[in-house]
């Protein structure tokens, strides 16, 4: 059943972290009352420090933190106190056999199931009641954008009818209405769309307009949303391995793609970029500096180079790069770019080897830290090659569902350099959904350490 969002997620990710917090501050209150002092003598630091990490088990086992809604002040009280008592009855059954119960205060046990359990109780009812007079109470819930064409299939209008009843918000409608502004019109709203950033996308649209409007309905492809769409059994789609039937308001529709990285692998994500991006920049800054210096002093003009490039949910970014060819003979538009080819005259002495060893790259770790890349990631192709393989590959610009990267599963493989084929950019699409599909931090620990191992020189490099 569909009914998650990212900031559902990220409220109880918080609560969790608040849980940890204030079962320690019960514990420092108990250690007050019972022995009138700050800090727990050292025979009860095991317990104090265990509670809260067994507290948060229990609370994952019994799924405690998939009930709370600000909207209606459901706090889990029953769910919270079954993990509570749950704890402590663990905590109990291990000091046993661990025959170290007669060392415990019982008193000291008792402050701190009551004083725990009392703060979180009102750190849910505090934050539910901050939120609802800041009236971001409802924020919590799925956003869902719809598109279908025109007339209004009926599950559409069932599943709009549901939205309030269901806990969900619809933050994007649109209809395809056959006229001669129908293209432009659908393009808006796909740029409204990515604006919206919906959890899930709901697509109702024909059998005609899919065709007709193919290029512009592909780009939804690159929304990081769930994709589902309902089920024409009269035109033959009754689904395919790819697909999945799910349930969203109580109807049925066929999941096409998943959003990546689940609810939670986007802030780990973004936790490693920032973490590992930072002490990468800070130990290859004196290269970085060395690299800028010979770059100035070896030829005319700037020392880094900004291509436009199509970046997470299909947005133009702009990335860095040190300057590896001749300003004169720089070619390159947004609206034409010429890949780089073995012995281009265009490139410079040092940039032939900047770009043999893939330290041209090594700016793109200011758009890590910036938010635009990631370590780890589909590469970023120049939006005019995105523009020219979106109509010869099926699926492209799907891989603008996650951030791009500066290495990647394709180029680890061997899928770099340039692509003079259509089969070597069907190889990197290919390659690059395999990661998005199978991402977890360990596959980018890999990747990483394929990139270090492997080295940054490659044969197609140039």
């Amino acid at each position: 059943m569909l009914t998650h969002s990212r900031n559902q997620a990220i409220l109880r990710d918080l609560f969790a972290l608040g849980d940890v917090v204030v079962l320690l501050l019960g514990a420092i209150v108990a250690s007050l009352l019972r022995f009138d002092t700050f800090f727990p003598p050292d025979g009860f630091l095991v317990p104090t420090f265990m509670a809260p990490l067994v507290y948060l088990m229990v609370m994952v086992m019994v799924r405690g933190y998939q009930t709370l809604n600000p909207e209606t002040m459901q706090i889990g009280l029953f769910r919270l106190l079954t993990a509570q008592l749950g704890t402590y009855a663990l905590l109990l059954v291990f000091a046993y056999f661990a025959k170290v119960s007669e060392d415990f205060s019982r008193l000291w046990t008792g402050y701190s199931l009551l004083t725990g359990t009392a703060l979180l109780i009102a750190l849910r009812i505090g934050v539910f009641v901050w939120l609802r007079r800041k009236g971001i109470a409802g924020h919590f819930r799925p956003r869902v954008a719809l598109i279908s064409s025109a007339p209004e299939p009926l599950i559409i209008s069932q599943l709009r009818a549901r939205a309030e009843s269901h806990s969900f918000t619809i933050v994007h409608n649109h209809r395809i209405v056959q006229d001669e502004q129908a293209g432009g019109s659908l393009r808006d709203a796909l740029l409204e769309m990515r604006s919206a950033k919906p959890d899930i996308v709901v697509m109702a649209v024909n059998s005609n307009d899919k065709i007709r409007y193919a290029d512009i309905l592909d780009d939804i492809g690159a929304i990081s949303s769930d994709l589902v769409e309902i089920s024409d059994l009269n035109e033959g789609q009754t689904g395919d391995v790819a697909s999945e039937w799910v349930i969203l308001a109580g109807l049925p529709f066929l999941r096409r793609a998943m959003r990546p990285f689940g609810e939670r692998g986007w802030w780990v994500k973004r936790l490693e970029d920032i973490l590992l991006g930072a002490v990468a920049l800070l130990l290859l800054s004196p290269i970085m500096l060395a690299i800028a210096l010979a770059v100035k002093l070896t030829s005319r003009g700037p020392i880094l180079f900004a291509q436009l490039r199509h970046g997470f949910n299909g947005e133009t970014i702009r990335v860095m790069k040190f300057r590896s060819m001749y300003v004169d003979k720089m070619t390159d538009t947004p609206e034409k770019v010429q890949q780089a080819r073995r012995n281009d005259p265009r490139i410079t002495a040092l940039g032939a080897f900047l770009r043999k060893t893939s330290l041209d790259e090594l700016p793109q770790l200011f758009n890590v830290l910036r938010g635009d890349m990631s370590l780890v990631g589909p590469r970023p192709h120049a939006t005019a090659h995105n523009e020219l393989y979106r109509t010869r590959i099926d699926g492209y610009f799907a891989r603008h569902r996650v951030k791009p990267g500066i290495t990647g599963w394709a180029q680890v493989n061997g899928w770099r350099g340039e692509t003079d084929t259509d089969e070597k950019m069907r190889q990197r699409v290919l390659h690059d959904m395999f990661y998005i599909q199978n991402w977890s931090p360990w596959l980018d620990i890999r990747i990483m350490f394929m990139t270090l191992v492997n080295g940054f020189v490659h044969r197609n490099a140039y």
